[in-house]
Parts: C-alpha cells; sequence; structure tokens
C-alpha cells in the first residue's frame, strides 16, 4: 500500500468516521480482506478504545497501511461505561458516529478480514478465526501475560508485562514520530493511562513506561499549551502523585466510571465482560463458557437495591450459554474509612454455575485455597438477603482480602482450577 491510499484525515474524528465508512463498503465490495482490523479485548474499556484508535492512526500515518479500529462492544453497551463517553468527549469524538462496533460488521461467516492487530490482549479470539484459514496477526501491543504467539507474524510485537495501561505501550511507538500525534489523540492515551493507574499514583499500577508515555503525551494535550517550559513541567508532574491537573481530570474519569447507579443487574454484569473458552478437567471431552464481570459496586448495596438480581443473572447466563460466571466486585466502603477520611477499597468475588455440581465443587474448593487471592468465605446472609436462584444452580460469594489482586490475576487462577493445569495458564 503506497502513502497515497492512506486516509488524509487531519483529526480523529474525521479519521475514524473515513476509515468506517471505507470499511464497510469494502466488505459490501467482498474486499474486507484488504484492510487490516485492530481490535481491543471485549470488555470495551478506555485502554482499549484509546490503544486501537491510537495504533489504527499510528499504521495509517506512520506505517501507510489501510488500518480500521473496531471495538469488540456492540454498539447498544457503549453507554454503559461513563468514564468512556467522557474521554471520548474531551477527544471531540462522538461514540455514535465515530466508533466501528463489531455489531456494525454484517454477520458474514467468516470474518471478511484476515489481517489482524492486537491491543490490550494477545489471543485473536476464535469467532474471528473460525473457518478463516488466512487469519494473519500482524501486530500485538498488550500489557497480559504473554501467551508466546504471533512471533513470526506480528511486527511490531510489543508485550511489556507489568505495565499499568496498554495505551502506554502504544503511545511510545509515537517517539520516533511525534509529528504524528494530534491533540485528541493525546487527550484520548492520556485519559486510559490515568483511569487504569489511578492517576500515576506513586506505589499504584503505574510502572515507568506509563510515566514516560504521560510525559511524552503532556505537551500535545490542548489544556497544557499554555504551561511555561511545558517539557521540564510534566517530565516532573508524572512523577509526582499529587500533580493537580493530573488528579483533577483522573478524579473525573474515576467519578465517571464509578457512576452505575442507574445501571440494573444485566447492564452491570454485560458492562465489563470477559468470556472464556475452557476444557474442563472432569469432561474433558468438550468446552464450557465461563464469564468473568467485573462490577465497580459492592454486593451488599447491589443485592438489596437490586431484587432482580437472581433472575437477571441466570437470564444473563442462558442468554450466553455460560456454564460458569464469576462477578468481581471492586468499590469504596463509605461505612469504613481510612485515616486520611477516604472509603476504603473493597473487593470480593461471587460464582454461580448451571448444572455442573462436580465443577462447582472444584471451583469452589480451589478458590478458597487460592493463597494469591485470600478470599473469606461470606453467607448471602451476611448482605441481608437470602440465596435466590433457581434449583440446580450453585453460588458462593467472598470477601478478597488480596486487594491488588484484579481480574488479570484471577482469570488465569480460575482457568487453571478448571482445566486442572499444573501451572497457572494466562487467559
Amino acid at each position: 500500500m503506497t502513502s497515497q491510499d492512506a486516509p488524509s484525515s487531519s483529526t480523529i474524528s474525521s479519521f475514524l468516521k473515513e476509515t468506517k465508512t471505507a470499511y464497510l463498503e469494502a466488505i459490501k465490495a467482498g474486499r474486507g480482506c484488504e484492510w487490516t482490523v485492530v481490535m481491543g479485548n471485549e470488555a470495551g474499556d478506555l485502554d482499549s478504545i484509546a490503544s486501537s484508535t491510537a495504533y489504527a492512526w499510528y499504521a495509517s500515518k506512520v506505517k501507510c497501511t489501510r488500518t480500521v479500529p473496531l471495538a469488540q462492544t456492540p454498539r447498544a453497551d457503549l453507554h454503559l461505561r461513563a468514564e468512556n463517553l467522557h474521554a471520548l468527549a474531551l477527544a471531540h469524538l462522538d461514540a455514535d458516529t465515530d466508533i466501528l462496533c463489531v455489531d456494525d460488521i454484517p454477520p458474514t461467516h467468516p470474518f471478511p478480514s484476515t489481517d489482524f492487530a492486537l491491543v490490550d490482549h494477545n489471543r485473536l479470539q476464535a469467532r474471528f478465526a473460525r473457518d478463516n484459514p488466512n487469519a494473519r496477526i500482524v501486530a500485538v501491543v498488550d500489557h497480559h501475560e504473554d501467551e508466546g504467539l504471533y512471533k513470526d507474524t506480528a511486527d511490531p510485537r510489543v508485550i511489556a508485562v507489568p505495565t499499568g495501561s496498554c495505551a502506554s505501550l502504544v503511545t511510545l511507538l509515537f517517539e520516533e514520530h511525534p509529528e504524528a500525534i494530534v491533540p485528541e489523540l493525546a487527550t484520548l492515551l492520556l485519559c486510559s493511562i490515568l483511569i487504569d493507574t489511578s492517576g500515576l499514583k506513586l506505589g499504584g499500577k503505574a510502572e515507568a513506561a506509563d510515566r514516560r508515555a504521560a510525559s511524552f503525551l503532556l505537551p500535545f494535550v490542548p489544556s497544557m499549551k499554555d504551561v511555561t517550559e511545558v517539557s521540564e513541567f510534566t517530565a516532573t508532574a508524572v512523577a509526582q502523585e499529587g500533580a493537580p491537573f493530573l488528579q483533577e481530570l483522573n478524579a473525573t474519569l474515576q467519578e465517571k466510571k464509578a457512576s452505575v447507579a442507574h445501571l440494573n443487574t444485566l447492564d452491570l454484569l454485560r458492562r465489563d465482560f470477559k468470556e472464556y473458552n475452557l476444557t474442563p478437567a472432569h469432561a474433558p471431552s468438550g468446552e464450557i463458557l465461563v464469564g468473568l464481570s467485573s462490577v465497580p459496586i459492592g454486593f451488599k448495596s447491589w443485592l438489596s437495591h437490586h431484587p432482580d438480581f437472581w433472575s437477571f443473572t441466570e437470564k444473563f447466563m442462558e442468554e450466553r450459554g455460560l456454564t460458569a460466571l464469576g462477578i468481581l466486585t471492586s468499590f469504596r466502603d463509605s461505612e469504613k474509612v481510612t485515616k486520611s477520611g477516604k472509603a476504603k477499597h473493597r473487593r470480593e468475588q461471587m460464582y454461580i454455575v448451571r448444572g455442573d455440581e462436580k465443577l462447582a465443587h472444584r471451583l469452589f474448593d480451589a478458590l478458597e485455597e487460592c493463597e494469591e487471592l485470600k478470599l473469606k468465605r461470606k453467607t448471602f446472609s451476611d448482605y441481608g438477603v437470602h440465596k435466590g436462584f433457581s434449583t440446580g444452580i450453585r453460588a458462593r460469594v467472598w470477601k478478597q482480602k488480596n486487594l491488588d489482586a484484579t481480574r488479570k490475576a484471577t482469570a488465569p487462577l480460575v482457568k487453571n482450577i478448571i482445566e486442572g493445569r499444573s501451572k497457572v495458564a494466562n487467559l
């Protein structure tokens, strides 16, 4: 592909609109294979949206390849993440008109493209490879555990663990091409880095790559244009938790992320959901579907205010064909405060298993013995409710004492338990 073929858009919004339209037209004409599709993971968080958008821009402007970003989030679910919408608005992007969603693609089989770039994950999902023998991974940029795939085809292939945000790794691709960064893109990437690292908090998830990326981006962010000697200022600011302008933006993003009071149980379960195909050790002849939903609200508040939790959770599992569902909560407990007056951070886990008693026993018992999670068993009566699931559905709930163990840590443990592997495998 020559440089004349690359989109000439000067803004991210026009670039996204043009590539979205051109790609859908190419599919209709049977030319979807002429495009590289760049995707974040299916949870559709800001890191995936920002990273896929930025990598598509990089591939188009720097590598001169015809590339389109695709969100694995159904269009109806875009509104479930207020923090995404806020960051997109700051970057002058409109989710409804600019973002290409997975259900915008005509339901063809196999998937109409063969070249893929993966960001924020490093294994192509089965639905894109199924009956698609020419499927090829041409790039990987990720901060999850390396599964060792696509070493012969992916260029670049950047997998750095630990790194707080995948957006940081995508940002660093631009260090040798700073002329390709535009203000809207810098804003979007910075928002992703902040929300993933709690504002570059010292002692938190932020790593050297995250601070380096933020320092690189800040001079391009419109609100920083008037700061005197910005290059020296930003290098210092990103190394300090107390940098006011960063903390203000982070506080707004975190507040938006936690604002879920208007969502019902189905919304909360699908808002940040990942699904896995696993082969259980006790029944190796077939695969089962296992899901993990991350939810920013505690069970005490959720169960007491949503009496439909039981029926909606069953419906959610039935519609997706899930044998097991894990619900991982992460929230601030207003009833317990730290010495500084902040509400304490809490985590909980609940697992629901349908129609497989052996799996339920295996999963529940192993989770309770897991030293990494440090789970303390609770009863539903501890939350002021009685278990309301149908007969044949088994459920158990725990308080999680290891507050550092996110879904990124939990998912490989669950896979190891279900599949009976001797070593923890990454999902």
